[in-house]
């Protein structure tokens, strides 16, 4: 018969380690949890005429070392599951966190119902309270780190999800996470990244950086938005053709190289209000309805959208642009609602207050991270080396020209007269 004792948490390991057990190994601890806790099959079994119990344990397999990148972060232990177990056994540990408040170290619980072992993974470091860009290493392709925790740098390929959306609440960190991002892509793609951005904080966060070559335009209203936008998806209509020409049907199974990345900050400032005129809700939604077409089309094209706002709500981020964005990133949030809407899951309300970074990262599994931090001085230190002369102001009957150019970088889509 299989039994298993749970001990409530607030008595729980802490009053089941002795002292001396204080002092033991990883491996020891968490097999002194094991018998303590009962986790284990109960057996009779017949011992000098007499039927007696005799629980059967986990037993102890191997043990590796977890690595991030070439640093050792933890170490795996790994149990084989006495014959009869379930892996309900495993369900219910991880329900009551035994290992983590026994060893006092993050800890991750998994079984492996196959071979009919658990994996224990016991960490040596807690998630970071702040991490520096500068110290992320470079890697390939089009990744961006989203950040660290205990266990890992998690990153982020463009390639294989092409859009993205950010939540966060003032002050915890979305902007500063979109400004790391941008310098991470710059940096790694200086000739073959390209940056509409649009900042409807008035401009003030990212007007610094009109000037680099990577950055076509920063709009900081939303008629700006929806002039750019408007060649934006004209880019995209007839990029749709030079790729039916070619027979391509996604642009990482073509020869071209260029990335454009459409940052939105704010996009609150997007959904229109009651108040409002009819040719400023015309143009608010005009521009919603851009960005979920290019959510929608754009990514197979090589354009990627970051979509970022501060509470997210189905006005502020539209269906569209939600169900096509497989990475979903959330700082701190005020609700349990605005958490849901903004990754499909509760937790950003319970991202801890004060500690600006902090996040939550929702793919197949939902991941909290410590995010790259960045100051503005730093990124502009970085990023004035790509600062040329140009023409800055695009009016609204200017010309998109096109240009089918065949050169090492890729084709060059946008051109303003």
């Amino acid at each position: 018969m299989l039994e298993i004792l749970l001990i409530p948490a607030a008595v729980g390991v802490i009053g089941i380690l002795s002292p001396k057990l204080g002092k033991s190994s990883d491996k020891k601890k968490i097999e002194r949890i094991y018998k303590n806790v009962g986790i284990g099959i109960k057996e009779k079994v017949v011992r000098d005429g007499h039927e007696i119990s005799k629980w059967t344990y986990p037993r102890f397999h191997k043990k590796n070392e977890i690595k991030d990148g070439v640093d050792v972060v933890g170490i795996r232990y790994t149990y084989t599951m006495p014959l009869g177990s379930s892996s309900k056994i495993l369900d219910k540990v991880k329900e009551a966190n035994i290992f983590i408040e026994g060893l006092n170290k993050p800890v991750d619980v998994s079984y492996d119902k196959q071979i009919g072992k658990v994996h224990i993974d016991v960490f040596n470091r807690h998630t970071p309270e702040i991490v520096n860009l500068k110290d992320i290493p470079e890697t390939t392709g089009w990744k961006v780190p989203i950040g660290r925790n205990y266990k890992e740098t998690i990153w982020h390929d463009f390639e294989k999800i092409p859009h993205q959306t950010v939540a966060g609440t003032t002050r915890y960190g979305k902007t500063v996470f979109m400004k790391s991002s941008m310098t991470y892509l710059i940096e790694s793609h200086p000739k073959d990244v390209e940056f509409v951005i649009i900042d409807l904080k008035g401009g003030l966060e990212f007007h610094a950086y009109r000037g680099l070559r990577q950055v076509q335009f920063v709009a900081s209203n939303p008629e700006e938005a929806y002039m750019i936008l408007t060649q934006v998806i004209e880019n995209m209509r007839k990029l749709e053709e030079y790729f039916k020409r070619n027979h391509w049907s996604n642009i990482v199974n073509s020869p071209l190289k260029k990335r454009t990345f459409i940052l939105v900050d704010e996009a609150a400032q997007l959904a229109s209000e009651r108040w409002m005129d009819k040719r400023t809700k015309d143009i608010l939604g005009a521009c919603q309805s851009m960005l979920s077409e290019i959510a929608r089309i754009g990514g197979a094209l090589g354009y990627r959208l970051i979509y970022g706002t501060q509470y997210p709500t189905a006005d502020t981020l539209p269906r569209q642009i939600k169900q096509n964005a497989d990475a979903k990133i959330s700082f701190r949030l005020p609700t349990g609602y605005a958490s849901a809407v903004a990754i499909d899951d509760y937790g950003a309300e319970e991202l801890p207050s004060g500690k600006p970074g902090r996040g939550l990262f929702k793919t197949h599994e939902l991941r909290e991270f410590q995010a790259p931090y960045i100051s503005d001085q730093e990124m502009r230190e970085r990023l004035m080396k790509y600062e040329v002369v140009k023409v800055l102001d695009v009016n609204p009957d200017d010309v998109v020209e096109y240009a089918e150019e065949d050169d090492s970088r890729g084709t060059n889509l946008v051109k303003f007269r």
